[in-house]
C-alpha cells in the first residue's frame, strides 16, 4: 500500500497528487522535516493524531508581537508641559502679557499677506458704491415720508443713521487715498460726502492722518486719549459713568459736532 499522508511540523496533511509517492520509509533532509510513512490506521485515527500534533506545534511557537515600549508613560501634565514649552509659554514669566512689547510680526508681513488684487484702486467701482449708498439714503427718506407713521420714524432713524455711517466710510477712504489714485477726485467726493453728514472733511482728514501717524501713542495720538490707572482711580463715580458707561460715550460725537 502506497503512503497517502505526510507528517510535517504543523500537522498531518494528504500527499499532493502530483508528487511521486514513495513506497516506504522517509524521504528527505528538507528543513521542514517532512516524513512519509505507512499506516494501517483508519483516517479518523490519523486525523486525531494530526490534531494533537498540530496543537503541540502551535503551543511550541511564540506568537507574541515584539513591541518596544517606553519605560514610563507620559502623563497629561507632562504633555501639557511639553506643548507649552514648544509654544514658548512654559515659564511663569512669559504667561504675563506685556502690552508694551512689540508684536511678533512687522507691518511688512501684514502687507505681504494681503492679496495683490486688494491693492488695485478702481475709481468706477468706488463711485458705484457712492451712487448705491446715496440712492438708499433718498429711498429711506422717501419711504418714511410716504408712510408717515409714528412707529416708522424710529426705524427710519436707525436705518438712515447706518447709511450716514456708510457715507462717512466712503469719505474716510477718500481721506486715506484708497478711493482712487486721483487726489482731486478723492478731495471732491470726500468733501461732498462728509459735508452731507456735517463732518468737516479737510479738518478731519488732517487730524486723522496725525492719528494714524501716532496710532496707539498715549501722548501724541489725537483721537485716542487713554487715562493712566493712577488718574482713573482718582475720578469720581459720576465722571466714570458719563465717560465709560454706555450710552453716554455715544453722545460725545453729537457734542463734537455742536462744538465745531
Amino acid at each position: 500500500m502506497a503512503a497517502s499522508w505526510v507528517l510535517s511540523e504543523c500537522g498531518l496533511k494528504p500527499l499532493p497528487q502530483n508528487f511521486r509517492r514513495p513506497t516506504a520509509g522517509f524521504s528527505s533532509n528538507h528543513p521542514a522535516k517532512v516524513r512519509v510513512f505507512r499506516s494501517n490506521k483508519s483516517v479518523t485515527d490519523l486525523r486525531l493524531a494530526s490534531a494533537k500534533i498540530s496543537s503541540a506545534c502551535f503551543r511550541g511557537r511564540s506568537w507574541g508581537l515584539k513591541v518596544s515600549a517606553p519605560l514610563r508613560v507620559a502623563s497629561i501634565e507632562d504633555e501639557k508641559e511639553r506643548v507649552n514649552g514648544v509654544n514658548g509659554v512654559g515659564d511663569e514669566e512669559e504667561l504675563e502679557f506685556d502690552p508694551g512689547a512689540p508684536p511678533p510680526f512687522k507691518l511688512a508681513d501684514i502687507k505681504a499677506a494681503i492679496p495683490k488684487h486688494c491693492w488695485v484702486k478702481d475709481p468706477w467701482r468706488s463711485m458705484s458704491y457712492v451712487v448705491r449708498d446715496v440712492l438708499v439714503v433718498f429711498g429711506l427718506a422717501a419711504a418714511a415720508v410716504y408712510i408717515n407713521k409714528w412707529f416708522v420714524w424710529p426705524l427710519y432713524w436707525a436705518a438712515q443713521g447706518t447709511m450716514f455711517w456708510a457715507l462717512f466710510v466712503l469719505g474716510h477712504d477718500c481721506g486715506h487715498g484708497s478711493f482712487s489714485n486721483n487726489p482731486k477726485l478723492n478731495s471732491v467726493v470726500g468733501h461732498l460726502l462728509h459735508s452731507s453728514i456735517l463732518v468737516p472733511y479737510h479738518g478731519w482728514r488732517i487730524s486723522h492722518r496725525t492719528h494714524h501717524q501716532n496710532h496707539g501713542h498715549v501722548e501724541n495720538d489725537e483721537s485716542w486719549h487713554p487715562l493712566s490707572e493712577r488718574i482713573y482711580k482718582k475720578l469720581d463715580n459720576m465722571t466714570r459713568i458719563l465717560r465709560f458707561t454706555i450710552p453716554f460715550p455715544m453722545l460725545a460725537y453729537p457734542f463734537y459736532l455742536v462744538s465745531l
